[in-house]
């Protein structure tokens, strides 16, 4: 189940209506916006939805500030969503200012969505370890925010009404013999389902430490919670301890760095929402802004535990404000699960507020497939084109191939790329052989005369054809091209040439004699 559209009506930021396509796929977003452009509406939108489907939300307060009186109570927010990319039904739910909560039979989707609780941001970082106690206590933390709303299997009720029933019946003015077993099964029922799941937090907690390369173990301890008479209930700690090579660590928050602070927080909130075994239900995890607080160190790393860990079974949003980092994440995850977009800000004239632009990155080809079907057949020709240049670019930077020296950089034509892929690797044939075949028309800017030809459009079908082949292209099983070969073909060349250099050498010997 994945979320395929986003649209937003004045809501904080986002004056006028504003929409964002994820394709019929579903796919992950990562967003680039200044501080200011209105990202973090975006994220705040997004938690709203999810929270109205538990408790209606003071939609009124989120309403954009600067909506004419005509335009008053408009703001609205809704997601639609497909069971998987081959259904051919979808379904829109919406939040409004009139509802302040989901409403309808779909309300459903989105509650259970909300038990993940996927929103993570900065600030949450820092919750985790700016205390100056002995030891940090997570039990509010994980039982509140987090786990609230998991099913505990030893009850069949949720974690977060257990403790609310376990609080409300230690309230009671009397009591009396069934308020005390009721209190006691609940007790016993809540420590055995929170330490199974602690269990399995703690297990995928150090998991996500080694991917960031820490030496340093983490144990969720608690004890469970005991009944020592009216308001008496004790034991409402998880307290955190921590190894670091090998060693005891008291006070962790105070001695570990903030990197080993940041990856510790990081792996213990996806070990949370990861614990959730929810099936069949939309899965979102929303990062916003969380690369603030990250060196280079952690960085890559996040990024492999998203990859290996959330990328398939959740549907991942983040945001940065970090332009660098956007385009070395837009390199580093696979191109056909992830949507880009840049949010800036923007004002209708110079006396005017800003608002936030949209700019939708759609790949190359897409535009090139979009284009044709509009039967625009040179705005489709240049897009295609530009993504053969992209293409050949990056893959002679992967694989460091040699490319032809020019001392201008800009002076260098895609022609120079593609001639060191063809010489120098053993790329498929077909595909070397396809290229070529274009080149003469699509692939040549001079030849778009005449673009109404049939056969024009055939090409440009082709051409798109081979370019995705060479987004993972096929290479070919021979041994002329290994690395080996090529290292004793150079040899055997600079032999060559110091034989012919000494012959040189010799025929002016004699002559001088």
């Amino acid at each position: 189940m994945r979320i395929i559209k986003i649209e937003l009506n004045n809501f904080r930021a986002f004056y006028g209506k504003h929409t964002i396509n994820l394709n019929k796929d579903g796919k992950n977003l990562m967003v680039y916006g200044e501080n200011g452009s209105g990202k973090s509406s975006l994220y705040l939108a997004l938690k709203t939805f999810f929270q109205a489907a538990q408790k209606p939300q003071p939609m009124n307060e989120l309403e954009n500030v600067f909506i004419p009186a005509s335009k008053k109570n408009t703001a609205s927010i809704q997601l639609t969503i497909k069971q998987n990319p081959d259904s051919s039904s979808k379904t829109e739910i919406d939040l409004t200012v009139f509802q302040n909560e989901i409403i309808g039979v779909d309300k459903n989707i989105i509650a259970d969505a909300n038990k993940i609780k996927g929103f993570f941001d900065y600030k949450s970082l820092l919750r985790t370890h700016l205390v100056d106690t002995e030891h940090i206590n997570l039990f509010d933390i994980i039982i509140l925010e987090i786990l609230f709303e998991q099913v505990n299997r030893f009850s069949r009720k949720t974690i977060g009404a257990e403790w609310s029933e376990i609080i409300y019946d230690s309230h009671e003015l009397r009591q009396g013999v069934h308020v005390k077993d009721r209190i006691s099964t609940n007790i016993e029922h809540f420590n055995n389902g929170l330490t199974q799941q602690l269990q399995a937090i703690e297990s995928d907690t150090n998991i996500f430490l080694q991917e960031f390369g820490y030496n340093m173990n983490v144990s969720l301890d608690f004890s469970g919670l005991s009944y020592h008479g009216r308001r008496k209930i004790k034991g409402n700690e998880i307290k955190v301890s921590i190894n670091l090579f090998n060693k005891s660590i008291p006070k962790h928050q105070h001695f570990l760095n903030e990197a080993r602070l940041s990856a510790l927080a990081i792996s213990l909130y996806l070990a949370t929402v990861k614990s959730n075994p929810g099936v069949g239900v939309l899965k979102t995890l929303i990062l916003d802004d969380l690369l603030i607080g990250l060196d280079m160190s952690n960085r890559m790393p996040l990024l492999e535990i998203i990859k290996k860990y959330f990328e398939d079974e959740y549907q991942i949003i983040m945001t940065t404000y970090d332009k660098v980092w956007y385009e070395l994440v837009k390199n580093y995850f696979d191109a056909s699960k992830w949507k880009y977009i840049d949010i800036y800000s923007r004002k209708l004239d110079n006396n005017d507020f800003e608002m936030p632009l949209i700019k939708q990155n759609t790949d190359f080809i897409e535009k090139a497939e979009h284009y044709l079907a509009e039967k625009d057949f040179k705005a489709s020709a240049v897009y295609i084109r530009t993504e053969f240049e992209k293409l050949v670019h990056q893959f002679c930077d992967k694989h460091n191939l040699i490319v032809k020296y020019k001392s201008k950089s800009k002076e260098l034509k895609s022609d120079d790329f593609w001639n060191a892929i063809k010489t120098q690797t053993n790329i498929d044939s077909s595909i070397v052989n396809e290229l070529e075949a274009c080149r003469g028309t699509v692939m040549n800017p001079f030849s778009h005369y005449d673009l109404e030809k049939p056969e024009f459009e055939a090409e440009l079908v082709k051409l798109i054809d081979v370019v995705k082949k060479l987004k993972t292209p096929v290479f070919r099983k021979d041994n002329n091209k290994t690395y080996e070969n090529m290292k004793n073909k150079i040899a055997e060349l600079e032999a060559r040439i110091v034989e012919k250099d000494n012959t040189i050498s010799s025929i002016r010997t004699r002559l001088t004699e």
